[in-house]
C-alpha cells in the first residue's frame, strides 16, 4: 500500500496510454498543502522502460508552482500501458513548519518527498472500471452463521462492490438480500446466487447472477431433469475413473445456469473432505478441458492452503495445455469478521473488469477474462490472472483501494443493521456519494 494517498489524490490516476494528458496533483491536508509562488520538482519515471544505466534513473522532470486551486497541474505524454512513479520534491522554504520560530518543528518523511503514481491504459482496457466482488458465501439460513444483513454489510464495509449470498440448495437468501436492499442508497449491485448440489450433496457448483433458482427447478421438474441427465449420459465419452453420471449432471446444471442467464463456477475444486480430495482430479481436468463451466474458482477457504498452491498449477498447467479458463476467487464465508473491515473473511475476492457493476456486465467481463483471482490471505494480496490485468490491478491495491474502503466502512456498519431511519438512510447516501466521487476523480470516468 502507498500511504502517501492520505495525503495526496493525483487525478486522473488514469489515463490513457501514448496519448498527452493533463493531471493534478492535490494535497489533501493543511501538512501536505503547496505554498502559493513556491516551485515544486515534479519527475515522472516509466516503470516498465529500460535504463541502460542503472546509476541514473532518467525522467521528466517539471518545475511547477501551485495553481489557484493549490494543486500542481501537469501536461505529460504518458507512453505505454504501465505505471508512472510521479516523485514530488518540496523546496528548501517549504520545509519549515508554520511556527517554526516557536516551535523549531522541520517537516519530515511524507511532507518533503511524495511518490504517486499513474497509470497508462490501452484503448480496450481505458474507460472499465475494477470492481471487487464476492462470489461464493453462506449465511445462516444454510450453514452459515451470521444473517443476510450482517453478511452483506461486513462486505460492503470491505470496498466490495457486488456479491451474491450462495447459500446451500437455495437462492432465497440471495432473493431476500436483493429484496431488502433493492431501494438502499449505495452503490453495491447484488445478485442472484445459490450453490447448486444434485441429486445430493456430492455435486458442488456455484450459480451466479441468473433468473431463477436451477435448485428450484430440479426440485420441481425431477423426472423431467433426470431423464435429461440421461440423455446426456449417452452423449458422453469419458477417460477411465470419472463417472459418467456425475458428469452428466455437472454439464445439466451448467446448461441450465447458462438457460437462466446465469455464470456456472467450478468451485473449490481441492477441498479436502475426510483425507481426500472431495472431486476427483480426473473429473476436474476434464472439465476444465472441456469448458463445461464458465469459470474456476482459484481457492474459496484458505485454512488449508494447499488449496491455493494446487488450485493455482493445475490452473497454470491446463492452459499450458490450451485450455480456456476465467478464473475468479471468493471465500465461502460461513462467517463475516466485522472486527478487520479489511477482511471480512479470510480467503479470496474477485475484482473484474467492467464499464459497470451491473450484473449482466460484470459475468460478461468474467467470460471475457477481464476477472482476476485476489488472495488477502497475506500482505500484499496475491494476485492471479493475466499478466497486464495484474499489473493494473497491482496499481490499484497500492494506490485505489486503501482509501476506498476507508469510504466504504461507514456504508457498511449502517447496511448491516438494516432497516434504516430516514436520517439514517441519508447518512448511507452521503458517504456513497462520496466514495463514488473519489472513484471517478480518481479514475477520471
Amino acid at each position: 500500500m502507498n500511504k502517501q494517498v492520505f495525503n495526496y489524490i493525483v487525478c486522473p490516476s488514469v489515463v490513457r496510454a501514448d496519448e498527452v494528458s493533463t493531471v493534478r496533483i492535490r494535497p489533501l491536508g493543511e501538512n501536505t498543502a503547496f505554498m502559493a509562488g513556491e516551485r515544486y520538482t515534479v519527475v515522472i519515471r516509466e516503470v516498465q522502460t529500460a535504463h541502460g544505466d542503472y546509476s541514473v534513473f532518467t525522467g521528466t522532470t517539471y518545475e511547477l508552482t501551485p495553481d489557484e486551486q493549490g494543486d500542481l497541474v501537469i501536461t505529460h505524454r504518458f507512453s505505454g500501458e504501465q505505471k508512472h512513479v510521479l516523485t514530488v520534491t518540496r523546496p528548501e522554504s517549504d520545509l519549515r513548519s508554520p511556527h517554526y520560530d516557536i516551535t523549531h518543528r522541520i517537516k519530515y518523511r511524507e511532507n518533503v518527498t511524495a511518490v504517486l503514481g499513474v497509470y497508462s491504459l490501452r484503448p480496450d482496457l481505458y474507460g472499465l472500471r475494477a470492481f471487487k466482488g464476492e462470489m461464493h458465501c453462506h449465511t445462516y439460513e444454510s450453514d452459515g452463521t451470521q444473517d443476510v444483513c450482517h453478511t452483506i454489510g461486513n462486505y460492503r464495509g470491505a470496498g466490495y462492490d457486488f456479491m451474491a449470498i450462495t447459500d446451500h440448495y437455495i437462492s432465497m437468501s440471495s432473493e431476500k438480500s436483493m429484496r431488502l436492499y433493492a431501494n438502499a442508497p449505495v452503490d453495491m449491485t447484488l445478485m442472484l446466487g445459490e450453490e447448486v448440489h444434485m441429486p445430493t450433496e456430492h455435486i458442488h457448483v456455484v450459480h451466479l447472477g441468473g433468473r431463477e433458482s436451477v435448485n428450484a427447478y430440479f426440485r420441481a421438474h425431477k423426472e423431467e431433469v433426470r431423464a435429461k441427465v440421461d440423455e446426456i449420459k449417452k452423449t458422453l465419452t469419458l477417460p477411465d475413473g470419472i463417472s459418467p453420471e456425475d458428469y452428466a449432471w455437472r454439464i445439466w446444471i451448467a446448461n441450465k445456469s447458462h438457460e437462466f442467464g446465469g455464470l456456472s463456477i467450478l468451485a473449490h475444486p481441492h477441498w479436502i473432505w475426510n483425507g481426500v480430495f472431495f472431486m476427483g482430479e480426473e473429473t476436474t481436468m476434464q472439465l476444465l478441458r472441456d469448458g463445461i463451466h464458465d469459470a474456476l474458482d482459484l481457492c474459496d477457504d484458505l485454512t488449508d492452503m494447499h488449496q491455493l498452491d494446487t488450485s493455482v498449477a493445475l490452473w497454470n498447467e491446463m492452459r499450458l495445455q490450451g485450455a480456456r479458463i476465467p478464473v475468479v476467487a471468493s471465500t465461502d464465508s460461513h462467517y463475516t469478521d466485522a472486527s478487520d473491515p479489511q477482511r471480512p473473511a479470510v480467503g479470496g475476492y474477485t475484482m473484474v473488469f467492467a464499464s459497470d457493476r451491473q450484473p449482466a456486465s460484470i459475468m460478461q467481463a468474467v467470460r471475457d477474462e477481464k476477472s482476476l483471482a485476489v488472495f488477502n490471505h497475506c500482505t500484499p494480496e496475491a494476485i492471479h490472472g493475466p499478466y497486464r490485468l495484474v499489473k493494473f490491478a497491482r496499481f490499484l491495491l497500492d494506490h485505489f483501494y486503501p482509501v476506498y474502503v476507508r469510504l466504504c466502512h461507514g456504508q457498511g456498519v449502517l447496511m448491516s443493521d438494516w432497516p434504516l431511519d430516514e436520517q439514517e438512510l441519508q447518512a448511507l447516501a452521503t458517504l456513497n456519494r462520496r466514495s463514488e466521487a473519489f472513484a471517478k476523480e480518481f479514475y477520471g470516468y
